[in-house]
């Protein structure tokens, strides 16, 4: 299928000081790609990017069009994917947006595989498996709001795959949530009466979790801001049931107590 002939796809990176890990290990597995992507956006969310690592980047995306950004809007992962639906807004890009972690990876057949489940039923949204590099973990084939309301059954960024007009309908990324990103997305997208959500049903990303400053480490800082403030947008709308389930999470994978998310100044 030549690129005339299918819908287009962006790749968007948000990153923050991982130039190795770039040049290493994410951009790579985008150069590696069956279906080259029609442009690459990488937004700079940190210090700035060494020429020798923009040179490096550059080289690995020579067979597609890279966008190197810095974000200008306020400091984290959503700020930064929020920058890159900007620079798209502003060409009227039409097509899907494909989203990987700069310390993840994609298998080679993985933008191909999204865009075939999508062009073949229809869909606007598509999720893949992804695997926790070194654990074992369900294969995601079905998703409920109850699911991301008390936890993530697997739909996190480096395997979204979605309808740029769909992304922007529901309002991008909340900006104030500085982690649980991925779980705020996917309410605001199974609530849209726009959307017809369709997966892959097979591994095709990896998710690893060696990096010290990853998001979703226990006791960081980012990972207990964006629970107080998914609580806080959520929280209401949660039965005592999911309040537990909530809660128990918090602790057992981040080290969280309930008071530490719901009493603070």
């Amino acid at each position: 299928m030549t690129n005339n002939a299918r819908r287009k796809v962006a790749v968007l990176v948000a990153s923050r000081n991982r130039e190795e890990l770039l040049c290493k290990r994410s951009i790579p597995s985008i150069s590696r790609q069956s279906l080259q992507p029609d442009l690459v956006i990488l937004v700079n969310d940190g210090k700035l990017i060494s020429n020798q690592s923009r040179m490096r980047l550059e080289t690995l995306c020579r067979r597609t069009s890279l966008r190197m950004l810095e974000n200008k809007r306020k400091p984290g992962v959503s700020g930064a994917w929020n920058q890159g639906i900007d620079y798209l807004s502003k060409r009227k890009f039409r097509g899907f947006v494909a989203i990987l972690d700069d310390d993840d990876r994609w298998d080679s057949g993985h933008l191909d595989l999204n865009l075939r489940v999508a062009e073949t039923g229809n869909a606007n949204v598509v999720i893949s498996g992804l695997r926790v590099h070194g654990q074992k973990r369900n294969l995601i084939t079905k998703v409920t709001e109850h699911d991301f309301l008390v936890g993530n059954p697997g739909w996190q960024g480096s395997n979204t795959f979605i309808d740029f007009s769909l992304l922007v309908s529901v309002g991008g990324f909340t900006e104030e949530l500085a982690s649980t990103n991925d779980r705020d997305l996917a309410i605001r997208v199974m609530r849209s009466t726009k959307s017809r959500i369709a997966f892959t049903r097979d591994w095709t990303a990896t998710w690893y979790r060696d990096s010290k400053d990853r998001l979703s480490a226990p006791h960081s800082m980012e990972k207990l801001s964006g629970l107080r403030h998914f609580w806080n947008i959520y929280g209401s709308e949660m039965t005592m049931s999911q309040h537990g389930l909530f809660f128990d999470r918090a602790f057992n994978l981040f080290g969280f107590y309930r008071t530490e998310i719901t009493e603070y100044e």
